[in-house]
């Protein structure tokens, strides 16, 4: 939903302009998060995937739901973190890891599961 900065509104997201107060409207709400934005001990593995496409369907239902996450391999060196945070993870990973803040696991366990299926879901440490 298309989001107003100034008055606080979600509209449809085919209007760029606020009826109301005539500002620019955002892509989409701001994130209120207090969260580490780069992955640190806070952040937990949420699932597993085998494949670039699927990891890239669970980035992406994370992201529209706001929950920040990144996708490593789960063989990485020193400048993987790096290609993960950019979201480039490289091709001919057998398995990526989905990862997500502490506070956001939950949440992002299950849409993982609606997205993926449970095949997505990480098994318990």
């Amino acid at each position: 939903m298309a989001y107003c900065p100034n008055c606080e509104y979600e509209y449809r997201n085919d209007l760029t302009v606020c009826p109301d107060c005539n500002e620019k409207l955002l892509k989409q709400r701001p994130s209120t998060s207090t969260s580490a934005v780069v992955p640190d001990d806070s952040w937990v593995q949420v699932g597993t995937v085998k494949s670039n496409g699927r990891a890239g369907q669970a980035k992406e239902a994370l992201d529209s739901s706001n929950i920040p996450s990144v996708v490593m391999p789960s063989k990485f060196g020193p400048g993987d973190v790096y290609q993960a945070l950019a979201g480039a993870v490289k091709p001919g990973s057998d398995v990526c890891l989905i990862m997500v803040p502490r506070e956001f696991k939950e949440e992002a366990e299950i849409i993982i599961e609606t997205v993926l299926g449970e095949d997505g879901i990480a098994p318990e440490a």
